[in-house]
């Protein structure tokens, strides 16, 4: 890999990456760059209140409802926004769609096992456990051993 800089006299720095887009290299530059312009923490509703956490402590995100669930520390928040747009914008901050309803933290999971159905169960450190729909496993796996 080269790196290089080019001093120029721009009002915002450009970044270039060539390469192949299928890289895994190429693909955890990518992860780093995007994860500086991507947020540390979000607002989340509770009884009419506002809280600020650190999306470190999220362990995963979950459709409830119509709303999205954000499950915090045990408790359970409502977040803003929609599922697609938080698997976006978090996807370098180490969260990872595992099901249609469901975006977790990979930090948050101590375990996967395999089911006979061709689906996975992720065993989260809080005691709860998460289904990886059979759709989502290719692109958990891939996820795991690539970008984080």
């Amino acid at each position: 890999m080269k790196v290089r800089l080019e001093p120029a006299d721009l009002p915002d720095p450009e970044v270039i990456v060539r390469g192949r887009p299928d890289s895994g290299q190429v693909r955890n530059i990518m992860g780093l760059l995007n994860s500086s312009q991507s947020p540390q923490k979000m607002f989340f509703l509770k009884n009419d209140r506002e809280y600020l956490f650190d999306l470190k402590e999220v362990a995963c995100f979950e459709t409830d409802g119509g709303r999205i669930a954000a499950r915090i520390g045990g408790e359970c928040y409502e977040a803003r926004g929609r599922l697609y747009e938080l698997e976006t914008t978090l996807s370098a901050k180490g969260f990872v769609r595992i099901s249609k309803g469901v975006i977790v933290n990979v930090e948050h999971i101590s375990s996967v096992e395999a089911e006979f159905s061709g689906n996975y169960t992720a065993n989260m450190k809080d005691g709860r456990r998460l289904v990886i729909s059979r759709k989502y496993v290719k692109a958990f796996r891939k996820y795991i051993m690539e970008v984080y």
